[in-house]
This record gives C-alpha cells, structure tokens and sequence, in this order.
C-alpha cells in the first residue's frame, strides 16, 4: 500500500496551521469580546468564543492553502497571486455566508472588515512563504549542484 505524504513542500502539514488558526483565534477573540463588552459579559464572552472557534479552524485551513499556493507554481507571481486571490475569495464568501444564516442584521457590512483585510494578510503570508521556499531550495543541502 501506497504511503500518503502529508506534508507540503516546506515540510508542513500541508491541511493546517494551528500557530496561524491560535493567532488569528487570540487576536479576533479579543476584538470581538470588545466590541461586544457593552452587551454585557456572557453575550460578549459567546461572541469571543463563536468567533475564536471559526476563526482557529477557518484560519489555520486559510493560512496553509495559502502556503500551499505559494509553493506551488513556478513562477513568483502566478505564485503570490494565486496564494492571495484563491483564499480571499473563500475568506470572503464563509464570512459572507455564515453571516446570512442567522443574527446579523447586515451580513455585507460585517463582511468588509474580511474584504479589506484578509487580502493584505494573505499577501504578507504568501511572500513570506515564497521567501521561504526560496530559501530552502538555494540551501546546499537541498541543491544538488550546490558545491559541498
């Protein structure tokens, strides 16, 4: 039987990031519980707590797709655009949706803080991984015409 290879080109998981889906978890939590501290602590603290579970999930799923991309294509920029555009797009769309299901009174002005934003950190992300792929594959280690 065939072994799967569960790792992405920089040796990562390649379905998950945890450290990203934590980060971005902690930072939004906090906003979220802000934002809704005047409504008192319990309704603030199920915001915080409904907010941190999708974005620990959604956000570790986004963080490596992106990376996934960006070490994908051989071309730079095919690489960079691709590893921005295609997880903005679903970004977009699940803040979008998930809002529309139920309890947000406008699901479009609770989404553009996810327009405006997730473009940038998936752009920062997939140069920052670019570099990295980079990085690995000029090593000695990794190039084989490389002079020991």
């Amino acid at each position: 039987m065939k072994k799967v290879n569960s790792k992405n080109a920089l040796g990562n998981n390649k379905y998950f990031d945890p450290r990203m889906g934590l980060a971005g978890a902690i930072v939004l939590g906090i906003i979220v519980f802000i934002i809704n501290s005047d409504h008192g602590i319990f309704p603030a603290l199920t915001a915080t707590a409904k907010q941190s579970a999708y974005t620990l999930l959604a956000g570790g799923f986004m963080m490596r797709l992106t990376e996934n991309l960006a070490s994908s294509f051989s071309k730079d920029w095919k690489a960079i655009f691709f590893a921005t555009l295609i997880p903005t797009a679903i970004a977009v769309t699940l803040t979008y949706g998930l809002h529309s299901l139920k309890g947000t009174p406008e699901p479009f002005n609770s989404t553009i803080p996810t327009i405006v934003m997730a473009p940038f950190g998936f752009l920062w992300w997939a140069v920052r991984k670019r570099k990295q792929l980079k990085s690995l594959s000029l090593s000695p280690q990794n190039n084989k015409n490389a002079k020991k």
